[in-house]
């Protein structure tokens, strides 16, 4: 049988922003010393990918010189990893969807909750007294988180969690995508799934939890991750791939009081750092402990630092992922993966050349 030309396929990456992103990436990895780390920005309305990056990586036109195999892996889709606090804003999102709790909803936080044998207390140790559900999020609560998962109840907030696409692959064409990991929230016992609801003791891929919060700043509408735009067949026939809806996950108006409280974060709690002037950027940090690899239990000197975001609030062009594996000079997300975010998302206003929100839209912090 004659040889035959392969397709040529377009896509959907812009490659000024996935070399802009992936440098400030790997400028970040060395300067916090950590283990690696991934960067994902995609459009929320198609579910466009226009920049994927992992660090470390390795030069594609030397594929034989990479120091190590695992630098093959697309972490980005092949990763699993316990994601921490950004998976409140899913745990939220269900109890405003299902009409259990508004952002001004208030609980009493007395610094732990004692749920049989465990004791689970916040991040940093400290009781907030009454709060409200915006100032959960703020503040990153984890009792607050619980208090909403316990008004959920187990099967309907493990269901939401799978109907923001946790557990299954998203069908992204990329080589290698794991599915995540839920199975903990089939186990009896309350435990499981009051630690999920600050994303501790469940596992998911970084391009599943961009997606998620896509999903939010789309209507409510999960997307399809979209990373081949065209495929040129050998004859110059083009098939234009379309994007893909994978179901709505909430309704317009529960996405719209999230992005508002998301943006909130930004400007007056843990995420500051992600700011940019001018602009209503909202997103979450996450900071989460590593289990080990060869025994129950986490690891006291490992964390993982997450931010997640969009902007601008008015009409979302971006949403992205920054995660940050094990850095070793600073503990929480808001000074590791924030600041980076905001650089990267202060590129990206500029290069789409995004009109201003509003000039007194954030303080530089």
């Amino acid at each position: 049988s004659e040889t035959r030309d392969g397709d040529s396929l377009l896509l959907t990456i812009d490659r000024t922003v996935q070399t802009t992103a992936c440098t400030k990436l790997d400028e970040a990895v060395k300067k916090h010393g950590a283990d690696g780390g991934t960067v994902i920005i995609v459009q929320p309305t198609t579910g466009n990918i226009i920049a994927i990056c992992g660090s470390p990586s390795y030069d594609a036109n030397a594929y034989a010189q990479a120091d190590s195999p695992s630098l093959y892996i697309n972490q980005a889709v092949a990763e699993q990893y316990e994601p921490g606090s950004v998976m409140k804003a899913m745990t939220l999102s269900a109890g405003v969807n299902e009409g259990l709790i508004t952002p001004d909803t208030t609980y009493e936080d007395k610094g732990s909750v004692q749920i049989g044998k465990y004791t689970i207390r916040n991040s940093d140790n400290k009781t907030y007294g009454t709060q409200t559900m915006s100032g959960v999020l703020e503040q990153s609560i984890n009792t607050g988180a619980m208090f909403v998962e316990d008004k959920l109840g187990q099967a309907k907030f493990r269901q939401y969690l799978k109907n923001f696409g946790f557990s299954e692959k998203t069908g992204v064409t990329l080589q290698g995508e794991a599915k995540g990991d839920l199975s903990s929230l089939n186990k009896k016992g309350d435990i499981y799934s009051a630690t999920a609801s600050f994303g501790q003791g469940i596992s998911v891929t970084p391009i599943q939890m961009v997606m998620a919060y896509a999903s939010l700043a789309n209507g409510g509408t999960l997307m399809q991750p979209r990373i081949v735009d065209t495929i040129v067949r050998p004859s110059g026939y083009k098939q234009i791939t379309q994007p893909k809806s994978v179901r709505q996950v909430v309704t317009p108006e529960t996405a719209r009081t999230m992005m508002a409280m998301l943006v909130n974060v930004v400007r007056k709690g843990h995420g500051k750092r992600a700011a940019v002037t001018g602009y209503y950027i909202g997103g979450k940090t996450g900071t989460a402990q590593v289990p080990y690899s060869d025994r129950a239990g986490y690891d006291p000197s490992k964390h993982n630092g997450t931010f997640v975001g969009f902007g601008p609030m008015s009409n979302p062009q971006f949403v992205m992922l920054v995660l940050l594996n094990t850095p070793r000079d600073v503990e929480f997300a808001e000074s590791s993966a924030a600041p980076l975010f905001g650089d990267i998302a202060d590129f990206l206003v500029h290069y789409y050349q995004i009109p201003k929100d509003d000039t007194q839209a954030t303080t530089t912090p």
